[in-house]
C-alpha cells in the first residue's frame, strides 16, 4: 500500500508513475479493478509524454479497456503516433500482415485426443506472425516464475528453467491482440478470457517438468500453446496420462481443456515440455479462464 500512496503522489507530474499506477489501477492491486481509473491515468501519462503511455491509449482504445472498443480510431491514433514513435511504425506496417483471421477459415482443428480434449490448429498462425512475437518479447526475457499456490506470487523454481516474457493489457499491442483474437476463435472462448499472451524460450537442456495449468484453483480452463520455430530437436510436448507427445510446426496452435465437465481440475491433463537437446526452441502460451481475464 505504501508502493501505491507513492505512486499518488508523484503521478502528477511523473508520467512513468502515472502510468505505473495505471496498471495498478486495471489489476485492482489495493483495491478492485478500475478501467475507467486506468485508461484515464494513462491519458494523464501520455500528455505528460510517456512514450509506453501513448502506446498504451492506443492499445486500451482498440481493446476496449476503460471504454468501448474502437478499433478504427486505435489505428487512427497509431498512425500519428508513427510519424515520431518508431515501434509504433513497424507496428502499424505489420498490421496488415496478419493472415490468421483468414487462415482460421482454411485450417481445421485436428483431434489428437478426445477425452480428455487436445487438439492441433497446423500452421494457423503465418511465420512472420511468429518472428515478430520472438522479436516482440526478446528484450523482455527473464527467467520464467511459477505459481505458489499459497501466495498467489511468482516465484523461481526448478521445475521450471526457460526464459520468458509477457504482454500485459498495456502492451498488448494491436498485433498481440489479433493473435490472441485469433486464439479465443480457435478455442470457442471470449478473448477477454485469455491471461496475457506469454513468449517462451527454451536452450539446449532446459524444460519444463511434469505440471498441471489449471492450478489450484482450476482458474486456467485451457492452455494455448503456439510453436514459433522447429529448428530444434527434443521439447516435446508430453501428456504422460494421455500417452501423447506432440511436437510441432511453425505456427501451430495446440490447444487443450485442463479441466472437467463440472469445473475441476483434470488430473489427467498433468503435462511437460521435455528437455530441449539442441538449438532453442520457441512458443508462446496463453492460459484461458471461464471468465474476464479483468475482474
Amino acid at each position: 500500500m505504501s508502493d501505491l500512496k507513492d505512486l499518488e503522489r508523484r503521478a502528477g507530474t511523473d508520467g512513468a508513475a502515472a502510468l505505473s499506477l495505471a496498471e495498478a489501477r486495471l489489476m485492482g492491486d489495493g483495491g478492485v479493478p478500475d478501467a475507467a481509473a486506468a485508461l484515464a491515468l494513462v491519458e494523464h501519462a501520455a500528455r505528460l509524454g510517456n512514450a509506453a503511455a501513448r502506446r498504451a491509449w492506443v492499445y486500451m482504445t482498440a481493446a476496449g479497456i476503460g471504454r468501448s472498443a474502437d478499433v478504427d480510431a486505435a489505428k487512427a491514433m497509431l498512425g500519428e503516433l508513427a510519424k515520431e514513435d518508431r515501434f509504433a511504425a513497424v507496428q502499424l506496417a505489420f498490421l496488415g500482415h496478419v493472415t490468421c483471421h483468414a487462415r482460421l477459415a482454411e485450417v481445421e482443428a485436428e483431434i489428437l485426443s478426445d477425452d480428455p480434449r487436445i487438439t492441433i490448429h497446423r500452421g494457423l498462425f503465418s511465420a512472420a506472425e511468429c518472428k515478430y512475437l520472438m522479436l516482440l518479447g526478446t528484450p523482455w526475457l527473464e527467467r520464467a516464475r511459477v505459481i505458489d499456490e499459497a501466495t498467489g506470487a511468482g516465484v523461481i523454481d526448478s521445475i521450471r528453467d526457460a526464459d520468458t516474457s509477457s504482454f500485459p493489457p498495456l502492451a498488448e499491442d494491436l498485433v498481440v491482440q489479433q493473435i490472441n483474437a485469433c486464439i479465443a476463435t480457435a478455442s470457442g472462448t471470449d478473448k477477454a478470457w485469455g491471461e496475457p499472451l506469454t513468449i517462451l524460450r527454451y536452450q539446449s537442456g532446459q524444460q519444463y517438468r511434469p505440471h498441471h495449468d489449471a492450478g489450484a484453483q482450476a482458474a486456467r480452463h485451457w492452455t494455448a500453446l503456439i510453436w514459433l520455430n522447429d529448428d530444434y530437436e527434443g521439447g516435446e510436448t508430453d501428456f504422460p496420462d494421455v500417452g501423447l507427445r506432440v511436437k510441432g510446426g511453425v505456427g501451430d496452435l495446440l490447444l487443450f481443456h485442463n479441466v472437467t465437465a463440472d469445473g475441476a481440475s483434470d488430473p489427467r491433463m498433468m503435462h511437460a515440455g521435455l528437455p530441449v537437446t539442441s538449438g532453442v526452441k520457441w512458443m508462446a502460451s496463453r492460459w484461458i479462464r471461464g471468465r474476464d481475464y479483468l475482474t
